[in-house]
């Protein structure tokens, strides 16, 4: 049995043909819908990149219990699950965070990994002229830029050529996992001219929007979104490569495909750019999802069932007949593939530190915090943020402890360490204010999809409310979390 996931970072669904979009010009993607199940409630549980991947690794939440990280000994990763039974497994991947201190243990979970340099601000190619300080990703990003001229050069095709490579050597063997993880379309939208000719003449400088409120006028708006678009043709021929492949060696008969990515991204939409700053925007959190298993078919066919990230790793060790570890808490995507059972009545999603979010498929409801002055702790025993280790500060803190709180650690102890800072993946927490100014928020996505109206149904936002303390007490959510968003622990 064979099995490839290929994911992409920031894959907004409003932009794809199978969702709806004429303006991107995809044509392989079209493709895909033929040959594949589309879900149409398919969500993010955790946010942003690397608790996203968290996720797919361990097939649990990252959000209710700390920040961005790296994988904990005690997570169950079903990269190493695989390999312990005889399942070779290989990822191929130019996302940058998995070399940055943050992210350095997933990786390492596959049999083998090669990596692709130089996306983003990509920590890289060296020039002293003009530095100032470590972390400037826009300085590194024009130092990167000048070695990956000609679109052979660029990251996203050498991942593809590593992957390709991959199936080339081994289309004929049995029991491996290949998993192609792109960092496009994340921004900047770094992308050869010839792609964004496909939608104007015109010059398009603005490819590198920053989180938070637009500031910028419609002119540079319409820039972002042709880029990103730019962006999206070339992800769509090169995954197109990929298909042709499987054509080519009949590998529909016995080889699962999942297309996936870890959130979507705000284009100007509701007067933002980006992730992170705003609330859980259908455009972030719902995202785009593709499957074909070759023992249950139905290709060309949708699925409308309520489903999320956490079930992604399930789905890939039931494939290959291994059970899941009593830790995992999403479910397996098959009987919906093959009954269109329903797995989820209600799933939760968020940022550590901010809204705690829940959706039934119809509502989604966005719960606040209450008190400023209350926080939460990361809890960890390998206390690193995106791009250094916890402060030393921190770590002296008084109220840091050893605690034995959760089953999931397995007994083993683990740190709780006060989180605080600003708004962004790269410290410990979410300042208050980021979220607490809009308050809570309930839309009705049957009668107004565009979240354009916050609606006031106090019988819904009980159901919801319940439904959000059975799943923060399921999974295992720190009292402090109740305390702060006031729900009282049972």
């Amino acid at each position: 049995m064979r099995a490839i996931t290929v994911m992409y970072d920031s894959l907004n669904r409003k932009y794809l043909p199978n969702y709806g979009d004429n303006l991107s010009i995809m044509p392989n993607f079209r493709r895909l819908a033929e040959r594949t199940v589309t879900f149409d409630n398919f969500y993010v549980g955790s946010l942003p990149c690397i608790p996203a991947r968290r996720e797919l690794h361990t097939g649990r939440y990252n959000f209710l219990h700390r920040c961005w990280g790296p994988l904990e000994p005690f997570d169950d990763s079903i990269a190493s699950m695989l390999g312990k039974n005889g399942i070779y497994t290989h990822c191929v991947t130019d996302h940058a965070h998995y070399w940055q201190e943050g992210g350095s243990t997933y990786h390492t979970k596959f049999a083998s990994c090669e990596m692709i340099r130089g996306q983003e601000g990509d920590f890289w190619k060296g020039e002293a002229k003009g530095f100032k300080e470590n972390i400037d990703l826009h300085r590194q990003d024009e130092v990167n830029r000048k070695y990956m001229q000609g679109e052979e050069n660029h990251p996203h095709v050498k991942t593809c050529q590593a992957g390709l490579e991959f199936l080339e050597k081994n289309y004929q063997e049995d029991n491996w996992y290949l998993h192609i993880e792109y960092f496009d379309p994340h921004e900047p939208y770094f992308v050869p001219d010839k792609y964004k000719k496909m939608y104007t003449d015109k010059e398009q400088p603005f490819d590198w929007p920053f989180y938070g409120e637009v500031s910028e006028d419609s002119e540079e708006v319409n820039e972002a979104r042709t880029n990103y678009r730019a962006v999206l043709s070339m992800i769509d021929a090169y995954f197109g490569k990929i298909l042709d492949f499987m054509d080519e060696h009949d590998m529909w008969k016995d080889t699962m495909l999942i297309v996936n990515t870890d959130h979507g991204y705000m284009l100007g939409e509701h007067g933002f750019f980006g992730k992170n700053y705003m609330p859980n925007y259908d455009q972030i959190v719902h995202t785009p999802f593709f499957i074909w298993n070759p023992a249950i078919g139905c290709a060309g066919e949708r699925r409308s069932q309520l489903c999320q990230t956490i079930d992604i790793a399930p789905t890939i060790l039931d494939y290959f007949g291994i059970a899941p570890t009593s830790d995992m808490k999403g479910r397996s995507l098959f009987p919906v593939l093959k009954n269109e059972e329903t797995i989820h009545d209600y799933i939760l999603f968020g940022y550590f530190g901010k809204h705690v979010n829940i959706t039934d498929g119809r509502y989604v409801y966005m719960r606040a915090g209450r008190e400023e002055k209350d926080c939460l702790n990361n809890y960890t025993i390998v206390p690193l943020h995106m791009f250094e280790p916890f402060s030393v500060e921190e770590l002296q803190a008084a109220d840091v402890e050893m605690v034995k709180d959760f089953g999931f650690t397995k007994g083993i102890p683990v740190m709780k360490i006060p989180a605080s800072g600003a708004t962004s993946p790269n410290n410990s927490c979410y300042q208050y204010e980021e979220h607490m100014k809009y308050g809570d928020l309930l839309f009705d996505l049957k009668n107004d999809p565009d979240q354009n109206t916050s609606v006031t149904d106090k019988e819904v936002e009980e159901r919801m409310l319940q439904a959000m303390q059975e799943l923060m007490e399921e999974n295992e959510a720190p009292q402090e979390l109740y305390d702060r968003i006031g729900l009282k622990m049972r």
